[in-house]
C-alpha cells in the first residue's frame, strides 16, 4: 500500500515536470511570436493533451510495458523506473533545457530490463533509428520550408503580401497548429508516466490517462515558463510564419510515431526544427556556435545515459 501512495506522489510530480517540457515545445510558436499569454496556453495545452492521450496514447503503453522486454518486470520496477524518471526531468527543467521525457522513460526501462538481462534490443534499436531518421527528416523540411520565405527577395515577396493582408487568419492557424502539436504531445509523452503505473498496480487505462493528463496541465502552469523562455527567445526568436512551420511538421512526425506505437522525443523533433530556423537566418555556423545549443545537445546525451545507469541501480539496491 506504501509503495503504491510513493508511486502515485512521484507520477504526478514527474507529469507536472514532464507537462511543463511538453508545454514548453508545443506552445513555443504562439507564446514566442506574442499571439498567446501563458495562461491561455496552458489552458489549451491541457485540453489537447487529453484529447491526444485518450485516442492514441495506448498504442504507445503498450509498447513500454510489454516490447522493451522479453519478460514481465519486477513488483517495485513502476516505481523505481518512475523515481528515476522524475529525478532526470527535474534535473533538466532546473537546466531550463526542453528533454525528451520519452527518452528519459524508454532509458529507464531500459535499465530496468537490463537489470533482469531480458532486454528486447530490436525494439531499442527501431526507437533509436526512427528517432534519427525522423530528427533528421524534421531538420531539413523545416530548412527547406523555411528558404521558400527567407530571407525577403523578389520571388518571395508576394507570399510576404498575403501574409500581411490575412494577418487573422495567419494567427489563427499558428494557434490551431499549437493546439495540433499539444494533440500529439498526448498521443505519446502521457504514456511516459501510465506504463510505469500500469506495472505496479491494475487500474483503468483510460482513467489513468486522464489524471496524468492533468498533472501535465498544472506542471505547464507550475513549470514552464523557464522552459518556454528558453527555446522561444534565446535559440532565435520566432516569428509567425516560422511558428507554423515548426508546428506542423515536427507533430506530423510524433502523431506517425505514435501510430506505430513508439516513443517519439518531441523535444528533439521541435528543437532541431528551431535550430533549423536559426540555421536559415543566421547561418549554421552561428546556429552551432550558440551557447545555449551546446547546452542543450549536452543535456540530452548525459540525461539518457545517467537515467539508464540509475534505474539499474536502484534495482540492485533494493531488488535482490
Amino acid at each position: 500500500m506504501i509503495e503504491r501512495i510513493i508511486l502515485l506522489i512521484v507520477s504526478i510530480f514527474l507529469g507536472m515536470n514532464m507537462g511543463a517540457s511538453g508545454f514548453s515545445i508545443s506552445f513555443t510558436p504562439s507564446y514566442g511570436s506574442g499571439l498567446l499569454t501563458r495562461r491561455k496556453a496552458s489552458l489549451f495545452y491541457t485540453i489537447f493533451v487529453l484529447i491526444g492521450g485518450l485516442l492514441i496514447g495506448p498504442r504507445v503503453v503498450t509498447t513500454l510495458v510489454t516490447k522493451i522486454s522479453h519478460v514481465s518486470f519486477g513488483n517495485y520496477s513502476g516505481l523505481i523506473i518512475i523515481i528515476s524518471s522524475a529525478i532526470m526531468m527535474f534535473i533538466a527543467n532546473l537546466l531550463k533545457i526542453p528533454q525528451s521525457t520519452s527518452f528519459i522513460t524508454v532509458s529507464a526501462f531500459t535499465g530496468a530490463a537490463f537489470y533482469y538481462h531480458k532486454v528486447n534490443w530490436n525494439t531499442i534499436i527501431r526507437i533509436i533509428y526512427i528517432t534519427v531518421i525522423f530528427s533528421c527528416l524534421t531538420f531539413l523540411i523545416t530548412y527547406s520550408i523555411k528558404k521558400i520565405f527567407y530571407p525577403p527577395r523578389d520571388s518571395n515577396f508576394r507570399l510576404y503580401e498575403k501574409s500581411f493582408v490575412h494577418n487573422e487568419k495567419l494567427k489563427k492557424f499558428i494557434i490551431g497548429t499549437n493546439l495540433y502539436s499539444s494533440f500529439a504531445i498526448g498521443t505519446n509523452n502521457i504514456a511516459n508516466v501510465v506504463a510505469p503505473i500500469m506495472l505496479s498496480f491494475p487500474i483503468d487505462l483510460m482513467l489513468c490517462i486522464f489524471l496524468v493528463g492533468l498533472s501535465f496541465g498544472i506542471g505547464s502552469l507550475i513549470f514552464g515558463k523557464g522552459l518556454i523562455n528558453t527555446l522561444s527567445k534565446e535559440v532565435i526568436p520566432i516569428g509567425q510564419i516560422s511558428a507554423g512551420i515548426i508546428s506542423l511538421v515536427t507533430s506530423g512526425f510524433v502523431i506517425i510515431a505514435s501510430l506505430l506505437g513508439l516513443p517519439a522525443p518531441y523535444a528533439q523533433f521541435i528543437t532541431f526544427s528551431v535550430l533549423a530556423i536559426s540555421s536559415v537566418k543566421d547561418g549554421f555556423y552561428l546556429t552551432y556556435k550558440k551557447l545555449v545549443f551546446k547546452r542543450i545537445i549536452s543535456v540530452w546525451l548525459i540525461t539518457p545515459i545517467l537515467t539508464f545507469l540509475l534505474t539499474y541501480l536502484l534495482h540492485f539496491l533494493l531488488i535482490r
